[in-house]
């Protein structure tokens, strides 16, 4: 008995350790186990951002940036009513009644859409006094078709509610403003002809993309340099900031274009060089050496 009870003690005190040493065991494999999980779902997220869907609906749920910004205007001169639409003094009479006096469209083109917001005065009011409204355009790349009427002034009464009445509207598609006319043949004379078919005329067509606003490249007349004389950055291409203009005087029509193009900006911001027009005295004199 003298031995048994020693025995019986250490058999209890290595059964504790073995306890204490298997609750400590468990507690690391457990800590482990919780570990590689953690790092199974990091790479399972990293696999994730590597995947194209994921990445399309990272892109989708992230916020537009804006990349352009254009801002139109134009002027519809007294020979453009009478002489180019042909419209009498009655016809005249009933525009000034009922259409609204456009003053600007801002068009901002963000990854995606655009949104154009036109300023106008409108007809009801009678204090001139401008008023906004925002309009969001979706179009469908695929379509040649897919246009936003901006502005519209109607060019006389019509007869059937059903009708069409003719008119004069400003048309937005994905890569030009277009000003236009629905007209029918005999508007000419009274500016309405509810039995003839109707006829489209397209004024003038402005396209919203630098390479093909070329030709119409001005001076800005809202900048200018530091002795008055106007700015000479419309001749760096490369600048973000450009001015357009055309002129159709035996049409009467006047119009202008503002363009920000924000991408070229973000790139000047970020380099912060402006590589200037070399000044044609200087390309002259490097040809005569």
């Amino acid at each position: 008995m003298e031995i048994l009870w020693p025995a019986l003690g250490i058999c209890i005190l290595v059964g504790f350790v073995f306890f204490v040493l298997a609750q400590h065991w468990q507690r690391v494999l457990r800590h482990q186990n919780w570990t590689i999980q953690r790092l199974t779902e990091r790479i399972r997220v990293l696999e994730e951002v590597d995947d194209p869907e994921f990445r399309r609906r990272l892109g989708e749920s992230t916020p537009s940036p804006l990349e352009q910004v254009f801002t139109f205007s134009m002027r519809l001169s007294d020979r453009f009513w009478r002489n180019t639409l042909h419209a009498t003094d009655e016809s005249l009479s009933f525009i000034r009644a009922s259409g609204s006096l456009l003053g600007s469209v801002k068009i901002e083109r963000w990854r995606g859409h655009s949104v154009a917001t036109i300023t106008e005065v409108l007809p009801e009011r009678q204090s001139a006094a401008w008023q906004s409204r925002s309009l969001d355009c979706y179009f469908d790349k695929a379509s040649s078709f897919d246009s936003l009427t901006l502005w519209e002034v109607p060019l006389a009464r019509v007869r059937g509610s059903t009708e069409r009445p003719p008119s004069v509207e400003l048309v937005l598609q994905e890569k030009y403003l277009e000003l236009r006319a629905h007209l029918f043949p005999s508007s000419k004379n009274n500016g309405s002809a509810p039995n003839s078919s109707p006829a489209e005329i397209v004024f003038f067509r402005v396209p919203l993309d630098s390479e093909a606003l070329a030709e119409f490249r001005s001076h800005d007349p809202l900048q200018s340099s530091e002795n008055g004389e106007p700015s000479e950055t419309h001749l760096d291409g490369s600048f973000w900031r450009a001015f357009y203009s055309g002129e159709d005087e035996q049409a009467g029509i006047e119009w202008q274009l503002w363009v920000r193009d924000l991408t070229k900006k973000a790139e000047w911001d970020r380099w912060h060089v402006l590589e200037p027009s070399m000044d044609p005295l200087a390309q002259k004199a490097q040809k005569s050496n």
